[in-house]
């Protein structure tokens, strides 16, 4: 089971290449404000996926073309696409339970 602030900064790694800030507003965004990341939780997260070999930071010649070098960009690796896709599948999985145990109650 992946930490919460993961699997957001994982799924936010998923479709682009992104700098911290662009990590922080992507989830902001994608959970409607419900999780907002500190610099302090962001990077520290950041630090323990790379650490897990989930993230990987981009070099001078991986980040895109024009941005400051001032920026760290984060790449995921095969290895964190595949916790996160398990992780996905887990709460999907999760989901359906609760859908089913709560029958026409949760419509």
């Amino acid at each position: 089971m992946l930490r919460r602030n993961w699997f957001h900064i994982l799924l936010a790694l998923a479709e682009t290449d992104l700098h911290g800030s662009a990590i922080a507003e992507d989830v902001l965004e994608r959970t409607d404000g419900e999780l907002r990341l500190w610099p302090a939780t962001l990077y520290r997260a950041l630090d323990e996926l790379v650490d897990e070999g989930l993230a990987a930071p981009l070099t001078g010649d991986q980040r895109p073309e024009g941005e400051s070098r001032r920026k760290q960009y984060y790449s995921i690796t095969v290895s964190g696409r595949r916790r996160l896709a398990e992780e996905a599948g887990r709460l999907a999985e999760l989901a359906q339970v609760a859908k089913d145990r709560l029958g026409d109650a949760g419509a």
